[in-house]
């Protein structure tokens, strides 16, 4: 349960997520086909849950943003090189509600939304302000007039709640499955690719962001303004709506925000770029416990979100008891054995 004296920091923080859908509108981009779902490479994996995954090789690539780079951040910088010690499979999508509620019939797992006697976070779609309220969580998000399906992504799960998921697969196969570590989710973001998204400098199109059809779902008196284009959802979009990136994976840019395991350093960034930096997976499953006080990062931009937000280098963090209907989601990792370093580039 979140202390009452927490909850307006936690409802300041989440709304400043909210106004900054109030930008400035973007040019209006060139009409894409990118919306229809396309067959991605066939995943290297699939598991006993259904779920698909895809090779990241392990290598260097470039993290972060510098000054001039579109939409930069402070806590992006300076941008570095970072080696991927070991290749991993990554899920192609995030974890889905069906997934996560067979998780939930099997252990009898109660989310933190469900435990908190003030429930979960979510939106007054009258006035665009953060809510909490009992009966939001990750089965009912709360969105107007709709209601997601076991094929859309879970939402309103906090960073415990995606461990406890990841704890469970693992048990379930006989296998390690964790969160992804911040540089292994911007890795698989860019899909081999150095621009802002991996598509390169226009994202319309091609993730679910604010536009058109969520401007025409919801009446705030000063809401987003991003009419130009219409992805075609107004809140989330179903897994896999979109178009794969080099690596096979789908929705790393948009539709919800996704945990990543460690906790958020500011002073990180600077430190790895005085000497080559390695990212290793971390040493246990799970890194650290659900009553850490430390920030967690989350990562990817969301559906109500304006374009910017959706960059690969884009760096948000919360409380690890963070829930929320617009960022709060994941996707997980698979490990490979150690021998697989052998094919590492």
């Amino acid at each position: 349960m979140v202390p009452p004296a927490r909850i307006p920091a936690l409802a300041s923080a989440m709304a400043a997520i909210v106004l900054a859908a109030t930008a400035a509108p973007v040019l209006a981009p060139t009409p894409s086909s990118s919306t229809s779902p396309t067959p991605a490479r066939e995943p290297e994996l699939v598991n006993s849950i259904g779920m698909a995954f895809h090779r990241v090789p392990a290598g260097i690539f470039r993290m972060g943003s510098d000054p001039g780079d579109r939409g930069h951040r402070m806590n992006e910088a300076p941008a570095h090189e970072v080696r991927i010690a070991r290749p991993f499979l990554m899920a192609e999508t995030e974890v889905t509600i069906g997934q996560f509620a067979r998780f939930v019939a099997a252990t009898g797992h109660v989310t933190e939304a469900e435990r908190d006697a003030d429930g979960g976070f979510g939106i007054d779609w009258t006035t665009g302000r953060v809510v909490q309220a009992r009966g939001i969580d990750f089965r009912d998000p709360g969105f107007p007039g709709f209601t997601p399906g076991p094929e859309h992504p879970a939402v309103l799960l906090s960073w415990a709640d995606a461990e406890a998921f990841c704890r469970w697969l693992s048990e379930l196969e006989g296998r390690r499955y964790r969160l992804p570590t911040e540089a292994e989710w911007e890795r698989a973001a860019r899909g081999g690719t150095r621009g802002t998204w991996w598509f390169g400098e226009e994202p319309a199109g091609r993730a679910n962001i604010a536009d058109r059809a969520f401007a025409a779902a919801v009446s705030w008196p000063s809401g987003p303004d991003h009419s130009d284009w219409d992805d075609g959802f107004a809140f989330l979009a179903p897994v896999g709506s979109f178009l794969a990136n080099p690596f096979g994976l789908r929705d790393m840019h948009g539709n919800v925000w996704e945990w990543c395991a460690e906790q958020h350093d500011d002073t990180a960034y600077a430190r790895r770029s005085q000497s080559p930096h390695v990212d290793r997976p971390p040493t246990a499953a799970g890194s650290g416990e659900a009553s850490d006080p430390g920030f967690r990062v989350i990562r990817g931009g969301g559906w109500l979100n304006p374009v910017d937000w959706s960059r690969a280098a884009q760096r948000v963090y919360f409380t690890p008891t963070f829930r929320y209907c617009l960022l709060s989601g994941f996707r997980v990792v698979l490990e490979l054995p150690e021998e697989a370093d052998a094919s590492a580039e």
